[in-house]
């Protein structure tokens, strides 16, 4: 065996909307924050009203909308919203340097930008930029019809463009990743399936918007029932919490109650080793981190050992595929033997934004993504990053 290949839960409808259209779960609470919780059934009314504001303020499928808001209600809404309509969310966010933020306004053609209205602006770099606050969208659409709606949802396939991200975090890439609804919502379904994120859940990640893993669990939130809290992290109780690429573990461990049953991670032994000390009521599990995955493609298995998050980044979620290459030939290396890691599947991106020579620099003919990273995959399927090495000894 020398490749991988994640397997088991059964891909969903591969469109956002659709997935949203077919989840009910009612009275659960789907968004936790210090002003209270509110329920999936009302989550779900502000999507349609914020959809119905949208269609009014003329969304066509494909237009770039910013998405300029502090974590809330609201701006979840918003996002699931715009997916619905076929449109594509461009996240920004304050903390992003000026530069940055110039890219996302001239290099994903935004044209739109959706505001909470105690952050209205988005500073100079935003002045030709329609602006629209959500409160605006919410009066819009007060009576959505609901049959414009799902004639709307019905024209989205699951190849358009959902996400044009400029992220910031260690992995990612200065250019803009396109990421598709099947992108998207595979690697939701495949994190929640993985790590039991379900009805009752309450899942923590005190990420920005633009950061890789955060649109990723804002989804499998949604489609899964489960709650996303709001607050920071260790604050209040949570059975899930993903720190993704965090630094050192606090100095001071959180009391046991506020620990969570299992905190993902992405980042070598010496990190992974620290936050189990920190944290002894909790599992740690790790991950491979990319923007060009939709996020976390690969990660730790709960079934596997406790000690192998120290040593691997774990097993491919379903419907992704990691190949072991000899960077110079192509040809594929055996297990153990150290190469470039290259992946495939549901949650690849479709290319980066604008920018057709980079995007056939590291994608194959074959569908695989050349991540530049040199690993080798263990007897169990495991990917090794070499990175890590060192850390390990």
């Amino acid at each position: 065996m020398d490749r991988a290949i994640g397997t088991g839960f059964r891909l969903g409808e591969p469109v956002i909307g659709a997935a949203l259209t077919g989840a009910s779960w009612g009275d659960l609470p789907a968004h936790v924050a210090a002003g209270g919780a509110i329920s999936h059934a009302a989550m779900r009314d502000r999507i349609l009203r914020l959809a119905a504001g949208l269609l009014s303020a003329e969304l066509r499928r494909g237009q770039r909308v910013g998405v300029w808001m502090p974590p809330s209600a609201e701006r979840t809404a918003l996002c699931a919203a715009i997916w619905w309509l076929g449109g594509v969310v461009v996240p920004l966010e304050p903390s992003l340097p000026q530069a940055r933020l110039t890219m996302a306004l001239q290099g994903s053609g935004l044209r739109l930008l959706v505001h909470h209205p105690q952050g209205a602006g988005g500073g100079g770099s935003f002045a030709a930029v329609r602006h629209l606050g959500c409160e605006e969208l919410l009066a819009r659409g007060d009576a959505p019809d609901l049959a414009q709606l799902a004639e709307r949802a019905g024209r989205v396939l699951p190849d358009h463009p959902a996400v044009v991200l400029y992220g910031e975090g260690r992995q990612d890439t200065a250019r803009g990743v396109v990421l598709s609804h099947r992108a998207l919502l595979c690697a939701a379904q495949g994190l929640a399936a993985r790590y039991g994120i379900g009805a009752g859940s309450r899942l923590a990640v005190p990420l920005p918007l633009n950061h890789t893993a955060r649109l990723t669990a804002e989804l499998a939130v949604l489609v899964a029932g489960a709650a996303l809290c709001d607050l920071p992290a260790f604050s209040a109780p949570a059975s899930h919490l993903i720190l993704a690429d965090a630094d050192a573990p606090p100095q001071a461990p959180p009391p046991p109650q506020m620990q969570p049953g299992m905190v993902l991670l992405s980042g070598d032994a010496r990190l992974i080793r620290g936050w189990q000390r920190a944290l002894p009521q909790s599992r740690i599990f790790n991950s491979y981190l990319r923007a060009e995955l939709a996020g976390i493609a690969i990660c730790s298995d709960p079934r596997d050992p406790p000690h192998t998050a120290q040593t691997t980044a774990g097993r491919p979620l379903r419907g992704v595929e990691v190949m072991i290459v000899d960077p110079r030939t192509s040809m594929d290396m055996l297990l153990y033997e150290i190469g470039e890691i290259w992946i495939r599947g549901a949650p690849l991106m479709l290319r980066y934004h604008d920018d057709l020579r980079a995007s056939r620099k590291v994608l194959d003919r074959s569908g695989f993504f050349k991540t530049g990273e040199m690993g080798y995959l263990d007897s169990e399927g495991r990917v090794i990053v070499c990175r890590d090495a060192f850390a390990q000894i």
